[in-house]
């Protein structure tokens, strides 16, 4: 069997199919990643073939649009807080009026559009020379369902963690409101949610993200990039040890007041506890010193630290989120934007974890958090069950028997 994957240009929502290309390679079929230029190395370093054909797109621009959009239409909740910020460099801006939006969008609607209808045409072009049997996509990259409609194979949408694909909440929605011509230059007549007939579940059943599809359940199995770890993280120390991790996205997206990391150290700067700091050197060189209990840990895939971990601190990305899951590891959630809002409060849900509002953070509303997570051993026993859930989910070898069932009908 042939399988087409076709990711988007935003690494934490094609991630979670690794495991599955793996699988698929594994079982002695062939996988091809139909990807942009920009992400070849990260689909090479994970093991699997990269077909760079797409160009590249701006996912972050993009993202920033669609807020700005929201917030100079007044559809942003209130309750979210967030500033509003230049489409174009991210930049913080004192209100909508300091920004044209539709004088930018004139600028670059006409060679967007353009460079979406080539992409799509380079993916039926591989489809129609290559002949994959099934394709499988990341939900930012729905174009993909074209190769497969036009090469009339199955296609398949792997999701990213509890977002689905019937929201109706702010900003949860991924599903495109406007489509490419090349749709109707390939005889695509559908739109919306019909695209999608099936979608690839890697969530424990208590967290099913929402969706009218056809739902394959599977087992998330951690993969958070390549990676060494130091004998040192290898090791359970006497303390307790909160790993924290935070996302890289937010502050292209929210500003830099969206970096909740000083607020996280120095509510834990006092506890009798290891504390593991995994961000990139640039952002740690903007915390100054770090307390005696802190440790600085770059480079290391995160499923690789939980394993020793006590509670994991985090901005609400779904990668963060199902591997702590995976490690039954209790989670406070620090989140700014509507995506990680959710995944907080789907988690906190099952009592594994606590989710706390981001913006205006202050340490102590982090440090009880954290202690109450270290003290209360039910979120530890709830987060023990979750990890049970998604032991039973099937393995990505199991999926690939369906798949090739799929293929076959």
């Amino acid at each position: 069997m042939r399988v087409m994957f076709a990711v988007s240009d935003y690494l934490p929502h094609y991630f979670p199919m690794v495991p599955l290309g793996w699988a698929l390679q594994a079982a002695g079929h062939e996988v091809r990643v139909v990807c942009a230029a920009d992400q070849v190395s990260h689909v090479d370093s994970a093991g699997l073939t990269p077909v760079p054909i797409l160009e590249d797109v701006d996912m972050l621009m993009w993202a920033r649009i669609g807020h700005f959009a929201a917030a100079r239409d007044g559809r942003v909740p209130a309750d979210l807080d967030l500033p509003v910020v230049n489409p174009r460099t991210g930049e913080v801006l004192a209100g909508v009026e300091d920004f044209d939006l539709d004088g930018f969008m004139k600028t670059i609607r006409g060679p967007e559009a353009a460079k979406m209808g080539r992409r799509i045409d380079a993916m039926v072009d591989f489809a129609q020379r290559w002949s994959p049997d099934l394709v499988v996509y990341d939900l930012l990259h729905l174009d993909s369902v074209v190769p497969a409609k036009v090469t009339g194979v199955p296609a398949v949408c792997h999701l990213t963690g509890p977002v689905g694909t019937r929201e109706t909440g702010y900003g949860l929605n991924f599903i495109p409101e406007h489509y490419s011509r090349a749709y109707d230059k390939h005889g695509v007549v559908e739109r919306g949610t019909g695209l999608i007939s099936h979608v690839i579940d890697i969530c424990p059943a208590s967290m099913a993200p929402p969706t009218d599809a056809v739902r394959l359940p599977v087992r998330y199995i951690p993969y958070n990039g390549p990676g060494s770890m130091p004998a040192w993280a290898a090791r359970k120390p006497r303390r307790p040890r909160i790993a924290v991790m935070w996302s890289n996205t937010l502050s292209h997206l929210y500003g830099p007041g969206s970096f909740a990391v000083p607020a996280i150290v120095d509510a834990l700067r006092d506890l009798d506890v290891e504390v593991v700091l995994t961000v990139n050197a640039e952002a740690a060189k903007t915390l100054g010193p770090l307390p005696q209990n802190v440790r600085l840990l770059e480079h290391c895939p995160v499923h690789l630290l939980l394993a020793t971990a006590d509670v994991l601190v985090h901005s609400g990305g779904a990668g963060a989120t199902l591997t702590a899951v995976a490690n039954g590891v209790p989670q406070l959630f620090v989140t700014f934007g509507a995506e990680y809002r959710a995944n907080g409060r789907r988690l906190a849900a099952t009592g594994a974890g606590l989710q706390v509002h981001g913006p205006g953070i202050d340490a102590e509303t982090i440090r009880k958090s954290v202690l109450t997570l270290l003290e209360d051993p039910s979120y530890r026993d709830h987060a023990g069950r979750l990890r049970a859930e998604l032991l039973d989910r099937p393995s990505p070898a199991a999926l690939t028997g369906v798949l090739e069932e799929l293929a076959a009908r």
